[in-house]
């Protein structure tokens, strides 16, 4: 499995289809990435980035951002914009939502297991387990976060010469 489809895995939630809801329970109510029935232009964006359609899910989420929404859905709308860019392969975009999400919400570990994918994407694989390992405080029982751990790896395993520190965050 690649790391983009763990990371689309990290979208699933209420708000995603059915047949996604079964793949990853939220942690805990204060991790959840789903976005709620207040503003329906970031449920339709966090469903469209479920379904494997990044730049829909991007379009939708962006428009929805235009209108007020409770702070923990800015928050989780950042995340998963994150995960959106991070599957269009614009990291510098996703490591900017990524962030904004964490500075929002710093309990929502699905934020840091997709900031960890950008890492990971950019071969900076130390900084990739460093959120991995922060979101596994927050969601130690999140079997998306082994996974993803696991990942970062194996891919740091196979390609120890892209490995970078990295200094941004």
């Amino acid at each position: 499995m690649s790391f983009a489809a763990t990371l689309l895995i990290t979208l699933a939630g209420a708000s995603a289809p059915a047949a996604a809801q079964s793949l990853e329970p939220p942690a805990s109510p204060s991790s959840s990435t789903v976005i709620g029935l207040e503003n329906p232009l970031l449920t339709r964006g966090a469903e469209a980035l479920s379904a494997g359609q990044a730049a829909e899910g991007v379009r939708l989420t962006l428009e929805g951002l235009k209108f007020p929404a409770p702070p923990r859905d800015v928050a989780a709308a950042h995340a998963n914009l994150c995960a959106g860019y991070a599957l269009l392969h614009h990291y510098d975009e996703a490591l900017s939502e990524c962030n904004s999400a964490i500075t929002l919400d710093a309990t929502n570990w699905r934020a840091f297991n997709n900031r960890a994918a950008v890492f990971s994407a950019e071969g900076m694989y130390d900084r990739a387990i460093q959120d991995v390992l922060v979101g596994l405080k927050l969601a130690p029982g999140a079997a998306i976060l082994h996974r993803s751990l696991s990942i970062i790896y194996q891919n740091r395993k196979l390609h120890p010469s892209h490995g970078r520190s990295g200094t941004t965050a």
